[in-house]
């Protein structure tokens, strides 16, 4: 079997769980060197416990995306300890929900901090060794939402989207130094994250887990959600050589969802 990643120095956010945790799992399977971060130390020292045979390749730090000097020093220290960072995974992301004229500013504060600015931080103290290096692909998780509208997820709605317009403008800025810049777009997933949104539908619309989940399982074309794993396999494509001509590009894997 070929191994995909093997000694690629790899950077990933919010590892501690879902789709995360699936991804760190499947990349050290194919032989990456990973660095994990977290705001959940917990989360991490779990997923770090079901990497198979990697571990001794594998390493943890708690980062909170919200604050700059953590990333900045995530970052930093990869590079002085690898001299490079082969692809970066930004995928610490949160969900709030609920509609606008009630919705907390702390709520939305949180979105955008996390959602938008995390990205923004792991990306910027990242781009000048990119640009130095004149290689590396760097992912970014969008979600179904940035193409979508949902009931009670117009906050956000709004900073998934902003990941996307992030995305493609970063990839033209890098195009010229060989960096490529792609998202990736899940639809319903079987995520931590994803069951407390529905669980807060569930109570905030007096209807019951289920038939929320029932929802959002039609939503999809292939009538069930994502497994995190299946989300996870379209990240190693676009961290691979098997995408080299792909940027700017969002990879949505989200059922059929947004074929309809």
């Amino acid at each position: 079997m070929k191994i995909r990643l093997k000694d690629k120095i790899v950077v990933l956010t919010g590892a501690a769980s879902g789709i995360g945790r699936s991804t760190a799992i499947l990349f050290a399977k194919e032989g990456a060197i990973q660095i994990l971060s977290d705001i959940d130390e917990v989360g991490l020292k779990e997923t770090l416990e079901m990497i198979e045979n990697s571990k001794d390749k594998t390493s943890i730090m708690k980062v909170d995306v919200r604050n700059p000097e953590e990333v900045k020093n995530m970052i930093d220290s990869t590079i002085e300890k690898y001299g490079r960072i082969d692809v970066l995974i930004v995928n610490a992301g949160v969900v709030r929900v609920g509609p606008v004229e009630t919705f907390p500013d702390e709520d939305y504060d949180l979105l955008i901090d996390v959602n938008l600015k995390g990205t923004h931080h792991t990306c910027k103290f990242a781009v000048p060794y990119f640009k130095k290096q004149k290689f590396g692909s760097i992912i970014t998780l969008a979600s179904v939402a940035a193409h979508i509208g949902q009931t009670a997820h117009a906050n956000y709605c709004s900073t998934k989207a902003g990941v996307l317009g992030y995305t493609r403008a970063l990839a033209l800025d890098l195009a010229p130094y060989n960096i490529r810049v792609n998202s990736v777009s899940p639809g319903a997933t079987d995520t931590p994250m994803l069951q407390s949104d529905v669980a807060k539908q569930a109570k905030d619309r007096g209807i019951t887990y289920k038939e929320v989940k029932k929802e959002f399982e039609s939503e999809g074309v292939l009538g069930r959600w994502a497994t995190p794993e299946e989300i996870a396999t379209g990240i190693l494509f676009l961290a691979t050589e098997e995408s080299s001509y792909i940027t700017g590009a969002d990879l949505r894997i989200d059922g059929g969802w947004t074929t309809q």
